[in-house]
């Protein structure tokens, strides 16, 4: 509401349960005002233009495309500006209109309230008389209602205010059909636009979110689905605030960079589950064909061994030819190697160099493990694995990194939001790179009006 302003009556009793005129004609004044200031800058803006086209002074390949644009953006300007000053005079009319209709609404008010105090100090008279001999009649029926004049003369006016309204409607409405017509891609802009601080807030929020649930999704299966949409959502919110003009492209860019500890610790586990169930596989084969080579050359020996050990009574000679054979076998598969098929026990610090997945350390060392036994036939397939799971590692750092930098430097849109709205205090940050960020790479200039 504009210092100059009538306040609008609150207590619209007997009549009423709220105003039935609403609205603000010094507002409606003041956007006129707005938009007659608007169309004198746009046709400043169109002269310049035509002093451009009509240039005879320029030379080179681009002067005709240059005259060409200049003649039609200076054509649009014109009409825009005559858009303004077509309609501002309905609305200015208007705005008189309704400060009318709104007076002869409070003086229907007052005159209702005075008829309300009368009937009050007649009830109160009554009381104090005591006389209780003479019946009243009824005022619960529509005949008997000691309002039914104000009521009628309030609809009358609510009548006549939205006849009016429509009467000014159409004709702005077709004062506004000219050259320049916004498309739902125009109206959709203009939407985020005007609620440009609301969607970076959310975004902000959504932002913490996808951070904090992007640790969770390496150890709680099907949350990174989860966080992936969030990413998705946060990067084509921006996107529309970008497209608006609202948002930079560095926006977007560190929005997708905060996606990447998702995408990265996903993708690092994929590639580390693949590769170790391949490279299990592959030591598995090497191990069962080492033991029976082994076997193979100590057969004979084993063969007569048993053979013996059927002919000697039971007693510490037989039990002595059984230990025997069961330390050869030993030997023979200790000698192979042992394949390690599951996560193996890490350290505190390695758990947390793996982003604090306790199993992917594990599987990782696993990897390390059968590629050093046998590294013949497991060490291709273990370096395979391990060098993608390392690169899908490596993306994750780096997205962790600059996601938790943007977030301790940068500004909080959702405590800005708060704080212009409600008087929070803002998330401290540094005013050197929010000033940066924002300043880097900017969409190009929205050249509709």
């Amino acid at each position: 509401m504009t210092p100059t302003s009538k306040r609008r009556p609150l207590d619209w009793q007997p009549l009423r349960d709220s105003d039935p005129v609403p609205g603000d004609p010094e507002e409606i004044r003041a956007e006129v005002s707005h938009m007659v200031s608007v169309a004198q800058k746009l046709r400043d803006q169109a002269k310049n233009l035509q002093t451009i086209s009509n240039e005879d002074t320029l030379k080179g390949k681009y002067v005709k495309r240059l005259r060409e644009e200049s003649s039609t953006l200076e054509k649009h300007m014109r009409e825009v500006a005559s858009r303004y000053e077509r309609v501002h005079s309905h609305l200015t009319t208007w705005s008189n209109e309704l400060e009318d209709f709104q007076s002869e609404a409070d003086k229907v008010l007052r005159r209702a309230k005075e008829r309300q105090d009368e009937l009050e100090a007649e009830k109160a008279k009554e009381a104090d008389s005591g006389d209780k001999s003479t019946p009243k009649p009824s005022v619960s029926g529509t005949d008997h209602d000691p309002y039914l004049t104000y009521r009628n003369q309030l609809n009358t006016i609510t009548d006549d205010r939205d006849s009016r309204a429509d009467h000014h409607e159409g004709k702005i409405r077709a004062e506004i059909e000219d050259i320049i017509e916004d498309s739902w891609w125009d109206n959709a802009k203009g939407w985020v636009h005007d609620h440009a601080d609301g969607i970076k807030a959310f975004i902000d929020v959504l932002g913490w979110v996808a951070t904090v649930a992007g640790f969770l999704a390496l150890a709680i299966p099907g949350l990174n689905l989860l966080v992936l949409g969030i990413a998705l959502l946060t990067v084509g919110l921006r996107l529309l605030l970008v497209a608006s003009g609202d948002a930079t492209w560095t926006d977007v860019i560190f929005d997708v960079v905060g996606g990447l500890l998702v995408v990265g610790g996903i993708g690092a586990a994929t590639k580390l589950a693949s590769g170790a169930k391949a490279t299990v596989g592959a030591a598995q084969a090497a191990r069962t064909a080492g033991l029976s080579r082994g076997l193979g050359g100590v057969k004979g020996i084993l063969d007569d061994t048993g053979r013996l050990m059927t002919k000697l009574p039971q007693g510490p000679g037989r039990q002595a030819l059984g230990a025997a054979r069961n330390a050869m076998r030993k030997s023979i598969s200790q000698n192979v190697g042992l394949v390690a098929k599951g996560p193996l026990r890490v350290s505190p610090l390695s758990t947390l160099v793996h982003l604090g997945d306790k199993e992917m350390a594990g599987m990782a060392k696993m990897l390390q493990a059968n590629k050093a036994t046998f590294p013949a036939a497991a060490g291709a397939a273990a370096d395979k694995a391990y060098k993608s799971y390392q690169a899908g590692l490596g993306i994750a750092w780096t997205g962790m990194g600059m996601d938790v930098m943007d977030k301790t430097l940068g500004k909080s849109d959702l405590t800005s939001w708060t704080h212009e709205n409600f008087g929070t205090d803002e998330k401290p940050y540094n005013a050197a790179y929010s000033d940066w960020k924002d300043n880097t790479l900017k969409p190009a200039p929205d050249t509709h009006w």
